[in-house]
């Protein structure tokens, strides 16, 4: 989306660096959906592992004559390339005008466990954890908390899309979850996609009992503002234990918002964001706000909450993160810092089948039902026939979303509810 917004702008042209990080299924897909072709963008460059010079050569030599107006990440394969190309080109051209995030140890960016010792080192609640490097650290963590804790949470140091999160109620639950993840077999699900995630441990934490929420923001030259909120619905599903059924928009007048964003503008400030796009997961728990992690990029899932955060909050994070990067922020300058006006309430929610196998199709009688809510905007599909329907258990596994929007908010939670029963009934066919 982030491309199309830049091609649509009508005075860019577009160079494309694949990451290391990115996958060749990766990039051959991103032709296909896209609507762009090779021949559309000035140059496209692969970058390779320790060859940051080269790639910022093939940059120079694709933009002869231009000026390079901004570096920016895609995807989150692009996390810590951005940082890298931006850094460089200012340094190669003897410049400080390309914006890069600021912060100062860079794999803090995507490295949970380094999120959580930053925040706590600043004087924020963080989450109690532990990473384990070896058996004995599993040992260790199970000896400190035996008579203390009984549910715990085992995940991977580094990823998204909530891949391999594992909540485990037993010493045995750990043990299984920390081998699984330190194998690799918990991304196997996920094809190429995650395969750049190598971890030198597995994060053994604490079990934060709470509402979750999201927290979009943008931030210029170390000034933070928060395009939109959301808070997550999440329920065990299908054996995993906190699949995301929906996200609902919130402003700082609903419960708990304020001290969130509070909350968040110093973690932002406690890690060295500077410049850029970022979306902190928060967990509200009886302590107050704690950290769940930092994505340190645009909201992700396709991009589907543009629209609806236009519709509801009159700007997104995506516009504004062009506006700050290509425009010097003029329309930053004049929005809140903070979400104060919903004009409509919105439910983006999670497809999620109970089913797997080759898929046949979308039930048809079921997909009008789900058109035909008051509250319905629009949907997306994953998935199309003849793929690999997996039973929903991550992101990875959503077979697509609805979204839903009405000035009512209590005609938006009855469609909720429907909408949540025309999925529990099922929405698609598998082949026989």
């Amino acid at each position: 989306m982030l491309q199309k917004k830049v091609f649509e702008a009508g005075i860019y042209r577009v160079i494309i660096v694949w990451s290391d990080r990115s996958q060749p299924a990766a990039r051959e897909k991103h032709f296909k959906v896209s609507g762009y072709s090779l021949e559309d963008f000035a140059a496209v460059i692969t970058h390779e592992a320790g060859q940051l010079e080269d790639t910022i050569n093939a940059i120079l030599a694709a933009s002869v004559n231009t000026t390079i107006s901004a570096v920016m990440c895609g995807s989150e394969f692009g996390v810590l390339l951005e940082d890298q190309i931006a850094d460089a080109l200012n340094a190669k051209l003897g410049t400080t005008n390309l914006k890069s995030s600021g912060i100062p140890a860079l794999t803090t960016k995507v490295d949970k466990h380094l999120q959580a010792n930053t925040i706590r080192k600043a004087g924020l609640e963080a989450v109690r954890e532990k990473l384990a490097r070896s058996e004995d650290d599993v040992r260790q963590f199970l000896e400190e908390n035996r008579g203390k804790a009984t549910s715990f949470v085992v995940k991977p140091q580094t990823g998204a899309g909530s891949v391999g999160v594992t909540f485990c109620d037993s010493e045995e639950a750990v043990w299984e979850a920390y081998h699984t993840i330190l194998a690799g077999e918990h991304k196997a699900h996920c094809g190429d996609k995650y395969r750049h995630y190598t971890h030198a441990g597995v994060l053994l934490q604490e079990y934060l009992v709470g509402t979750e929420y999201i927290v979009n923001t943008v931030v210029r030259d170390g000034v933070p503002k928060t395009t939109a909120m959301w808070k997550y619905d999440k329920r065990p599903l299908n054996g995993a234990a906190f699949v995301c059924f929906s996200k609902e928009l919130q402003v700082i007048s609903d419960e708990n918002c304020e001290e969130i964003l509070e909350y968040t503008e110093k973690v932002l400030e406690a890690v060295g964001f500077k410049n850029g796009a970022i979306h902190g997961e928060i967990m509200y728990t009886s302590r107050g706000p704690v950290l769940v992690e930092l994505n340190c990029r645009l909201h992700g899932g396709n991009a589907a909450w543009v629209h609806p955060a236009e519709l509801c909050m009159k700007c997104d994070q995506l516009s504004i993160l062009m506006d700050v990067y290509l425009n010097d922020g003029k329309m930053f300058s004049t929005i809140p810092a903070r979400p104060v006006t919903a004009y409509s309430y919105c439910q983006q929610v999670k497809m999620r089948s109970l089913i797997e196998g080759t898929l046949d199709c979308v039930i048809p009688s079921q997909l009008e039902r789900i058109k035909a809510l008051p509250s319905y905007l629009e949907h997306f599909f994953s998935v199309k026939p003849g793929d690999r329907l997996l039973k929903t258990r991550d992101m990875p596994s959503v077979p697509g979303e609805v979204t839903l929007v009405h000035k009512d908010k209590d005609v938006l939670a009855a469609d909720y509810e429907k909408l949540n029963e025309i999925l529990r009934e099922g929405l698609f066919q598998v082949v026989a």
